[in-house]
């Protein structure tokens, strides 16, 4: 089930204007919202953290929407898939190295760099 925006665009956008013209007043802004889309003094108003966060947003975007989430989509290319698969190479040879070492083939001896010596 998708949460659904208990504010539209245009109620984000009058209380973004109300706060800025109430002099940046949480309270004041939320009265004229209050007034303006006739909310009875019993019922929910948009909270000072939601007004603020519209503020924010509107400074940063131009809009009172939140940003979509997600992660950068990149291109595959090449050099792209290359570093990767180098990358992969070189963990699994560290679990190889590790592996070996643990079940006793491989003995670490530290002499400024790391030397195996092997067991059999």
């Amino acid at each position: 089930m998708v949460a659904m925006e208990p504010w539209t665009g245009a109620q984000r956008a009058f209380a973004v204007k109300a706060f800025y013209k109430s002099g940046d007043s949480f309270v004041i802004a939320q009265r004229e919202f209050q007034r303006e889309f006739r909310i009875h003094r019993n019922r929910a108003v948009p909270s000072a953290h939601a007004i603020k966060t519209w503020v924010c947003s509107f400074e940063a975007t131009g809009s009172t929407l939140k940003k979509k989430g997600g992660c950068v989509k990149t291109v595959r290319k090449p050099e792209n898939i290359a570093v990767v698969r180098d990358v992969i190479e070189r963990i699994h040879t560290v679990l190889r190295v590790a592996t070996l070492c643990h079940s006793g083939y491989l003995k670490p001896a530290f002499d400024g760099f790391y030397t195996f010596t092997f067991l059999l």
